[in-house]
Formats: structure tokens, sequence, C-alpha cells
């Protein structure tokens, strides 16, 4: 079976809350992608805490949630969060505040701009821009 790479980094764009962003995946990627059984789900997680933080998370597949086709390989979703409180306690027995999703109008509004994809010592790496 012949893997078609492509030569350059790969584009596309997709639309996130009805704003569109731009997703570029490196070569390294494209290959790992072409490889999979199954499809890479891209969580792209905004989480108001103590500190506004950007956490991207990588699935096998997303229970639940509506994602957005990359191609046939690579999915995305975006979520905004907020943590439920901010005590250290907390932060060091779950490695994270916790938190609750949220759903408001101001939220919907929200997508990142840009997401890049690649591959970093046989890891998934992977950034976005607001």
């Amino acid at each position: 079976m012949q893997l078609l790479i492509p030569r350059r980094d790969s584009t596309a764009t997709v639309l996130v809350n009805g704003k569109p962003v731009a997703v570029e995946w490196t070569r390294a990627a494209a290959r790992e992608l072409a490889q999979r059984p199954r499809p890479l789900v891209l969580e792209l997680e905004l989480y108001f805490s103590c500190l506004v933080k950007k956490f991207v998370h990588f699935h096998d597949e997303a229970p639940g949630r509506a994602t957005v086709a990359v191609t046939d390989k690579f999915q995305l979703y975006f979520r905004a969060v907020t943590s439920t409180a901010c005590t250290m306690e907390a932060a060091e027995r779950l490695g994270r505040q916790p938190e609750m999703e949220l759903h408001t109008p101001a939220v919907r509004k929200l997508a990142p701009r840009r997401v890049r994809l690649d591959v970093d010592n046989g890891r998934w790496a992977a950034a976005f821009w607001m």
C-alpha cells in the first residue's frame, strides 16, 4: 500500500462557531494520520480559570461531541471551560482546577483563528491561536 504524503505542509479552512479557522498540518503529521485506522480528534480547549490558558488534547474519538472534519483522518472541536474553584488543594489533587463547560452567547462567538498539528519525536504536538 502506498501512502500519498504531501511534499509540503497541508492546509484547510474549516468553520468553528461560524468562523473560518485555518488548519495546518506538517508532512510528518500527514504521514502519521495516513497510518491511523480512525481519525485523530483534536480538542482545542480555552480554559478560563485563575488565568486564561489554552490546551490541546488528542483523542481517538469524541463521544458526545460534534466535531469538524478537516480530512477523513483528522477532526477537531473547540470548547471553552471555566474553573469552578481556584484552590491549590484541588489543583494538586486533580492536576488542574475543577471545571465546567461554558455555554453562553459570548462563548458561541469564540473560535480559534489558526491551528497547527505536527509530530515531534514520535508524539503529537499542536497549538492554536485565538
